[in-house]
């Protein structure tokens, strides 16, 4: 068992990865084109090609325009899944395992943040 590869059917794949998308945030019910997470896909997909992207290489390939592009690139730079370098962008870390093992860092962060705002608020409110 410890030798064996996993792998998944590619529509486990494509649900896998919109699970992932839909709890990043990455897209919600009113984002009828899921243009965030297409944009994430393209990341994923440059990363295995080790290729980074600009805005209009990734406007050509996910079909949507160069400023729905940047609009979500800045989005995916802050939230930390995306790096960019020299105009250019790509996954903040070599996999996805590892890009969400750094979002969760942050996340653990705030939320550690949140806890400390919340004592003090307690013991001044209650």
């Amino acid at each position: 068992m410890k030798n064996m590869k996993k792998s998944l059917s590619k529509p486990f794949q494509n649900d896998a990865l919109l699970f992932i998308s839909q709890n990043l945030g990455l897209f919600n019910e009113r984002d009828k084109e899921k243009s965030c997470h297409r944009l994430f896909i393209q990341l994923i997909d440059a990363k295995k090609e080790s290729k980074p992207l600009n805005s209009q290489e990734l406007s050509l390939r996910s079909h949507l325009s160069r400023a729905t592009v940047i609009h979500h690139m800045i989005k995916l730079v802050n939230l930390g899944i995306a790096k960019e370098t020299n105009h250019k962008f790509e996954l903040s870390e070599k996999n996805i395992n590892l890009t969400l093992a750094k979002v969760k860092k942050q996340i653990d962060h705030i939320y550690k943040e949140m806890d400390n705002f919340a004592k003090l608020l307690d013991k001044d409110l209650f």
